[in-house]
């Protein structure tokens, strides 16, 4: 069964709880092959509205049939009018951090685990292509990682991406930390930064905004098949 949750909540900061439980959650979908129903486990809870699902034709200017890349720019061009400034992007782990060159900006989020002990991660909030936050598994705070001695190889929050890619890849030739590199994650792509390559290879997006009177939140999932969109799914909630 497909599980999403919204990390960045339009006009509502995210508890680490959840944002720990997005993680956990999406790595567990994007291990299904079947595309179920999406089961909504976001923190903005209230009754359905409406429900639909679009196999034929165009919604937001989408059209069912359009490639990936199509559809995420039409996705930027409704970005402001809508008030979107997050697309959630299911794609499977991957090992080594040269995938994400020059691309550690795009994502807000970056999950770096060990792919045998999977509990065993450290996550990593990035906003204006720079480091927020750093959790542990606990869902602490972290001023840095690694902990102890500040060494030159050190992710401290506040830095810059173009400091924390050579420093992540240090830490990815040191015995010491390079299991954590055997399952690397990104999922919370910013639609303000350019396409990336790997997108082309996910199944589903996911797509949260509010309604102008803000008495309702619709949430959309796209679903491709064979590089094309083959299915929007909307649901429309009542907001609390």
């Amino acid at each position: 069964m497909t599980a999403i949750n919204h990390m960045r909540l339009l006009y509502k900061p995210i508890r680490t709880g959840a944002l720990l439980l997005v993680c956990s959650l999406l790595l567990f979908a994007c291990q299904k092959e079947d595309l179920q129903p999406q089961l909504i486990i976001d923190p903005v809870e209230g009754r359905i509205l409406a429900a639909d699902t679009l196999r034929s034709g165009s919604f937001l200017g989408m059209q069912i049939g359009d490639s990936h890349e199509t559809v995420y720019e039409k996705i930027k061009s409704i970005g402001l009018e809508k008030n979107i400034d997050m697309l959630w992007v299911t794609n499977p782990q991957f090992s080594g951090i040269e995938v994400l060159k020059g691309k550690l900006g795009y994502y807000s989020d970056l999950r770096l685990s060990n792919q045998s002990h999977p509990s065993e991660y450290v996550l990593f909030q990035i906003e204006n292509d720079r480091i927020k936050t750093i959790y542990n598994p606990e869902g602490r705070q972290l001023p840095q990682w690694p902990g102890g001695r500040q060494y030159r190889y050190t992710i401290n929050a506040g830095d810059s991406v173009n400091v924390l890619y050579p420093k992540l890849l240090q830490l990815q030739s040191n015995a010491r930390y390079k299991d954590y590199f055997s399952a690397i994650s990104a999922f919370a792509k910013f639609i303000s930064k350019p396409y990336d390559a790997r997108m082309s290879g996910s199944a589903e997006w996911y797509l949260n905004y509010r309604q102008p009177d803000k008495k309702s939140v619709t949430r959309n999932t796209l679903l491709f098949k064979d590089g094309t969109l083959q299915e929007i799914r909307t649901l429309v909630q009542a907001t609390p």
